[in-house]
Order: structure tokens, then sequence, then C-alpha cells
């Protein structure tokens, strides 16, 4: 019988070994599907800040809102200043949104106008016409979109 204890003995430790060897290598496997997984998070924000760095950015510098009611008939919203492209790319579409509204929060205007595309540091000087019809502008906003 001590034989068969032996051998038994031997089986027991040859499976406990085998048990500890599959869990150091399901732990090194965990650890190592956890740094890589780091390293493509770390990566996808590399990429993202690199893109971020390299994109267009229009701003406006001095824009001049004029709610032009000398002609009754024909009254107009006159826009004049500087549109900007603060990026490092070409800023490509771009477009000025206007929005105003008249007494009663009446929407007036709600339109848009296209802006040449401008290189990285280049300027457009603007001087735009929105026509509209009834009372004069009480407010007015703008705001600028590009694409890439």
């Amino acid at each position: 019988m001590s034989e068969k204890k032996r051998s038994l003995n031997i089986t027991n430790v040859l499976g406990a070994v085998l048990i500890i060897v599959l869990v150091a290598l399901s732990v090194l496997l965990g650890v190592y599907i956890q740094q890589n997984t780091t390293l493509q998070n770390k990566d996808n924000q590399i990429a993202s800040l690199q893109n971020q760095l390299a994109t267009p950015k229009l701003v406006s510098i001095g824009l001049n809102y004029t709610d032009n009611r000398s002609d009754a008939n024909a009254p107009f919203l006159h826009i004049t200043g500087y549109v900007v492209n603060v990026g490092s790319a070409k800023a490509n579409n771009c477009t000025i949104h206007v929005n105003a509204v008249q007494n009663g929060n009446v929407t007036a205007l709600d339109t848009s106008a296209t802006i040449t595309s401008l290189d990285a540091g280049a300027y457009e000087t603007i001087d735009l016409q929105f026509p509209y019809t009834g009372q004069a502008l009480v407010a007015y906003t703008s705001y600028l979109a590009w694409t890439n």
C-alpha cells in the first residue's frame, strides 16, 4: 500500500503544482491584458491630442452689428469685423450663422452666410448684410462654423 500512497501523493503534488501554474498564468495574462489596455488608452489619448492640435479654430474679432433701418421698407442687419483662423490647420466650409429677434421674441433672422476657407493664421474681413422684415431688432447673435 505504500506504493499506492506514494503514487497518490505524487499525483496530488503534480495536481497542486498544475493548479498553481494555471493560477499564475491566469494572473500574468490578466496583468498583460491590463497593461495592453492601458497602453492602447494612452495611444488613443495621444492621437486625440495630436488631432486637437492640428485642427482649425475660427474666432471673430471686432464684430459690429448695426440694425440699419435707413429704408423702413428694406431694413437689414449689417455685420462687419474679422474672422481669424487661430488653429493649426485649414478651416473649410466656413460659415457665420446669424440669429436676430424682434420685440415679443419674434424671430426676424435665422440664417447663415458663407465665408471663404481660411488657412491656419489667415483672416477674412466680414462685411455682410442680412435683410429682414418687420420691427426693429432687439437682440442678435452669431456663431462661426467650419470643417477640417
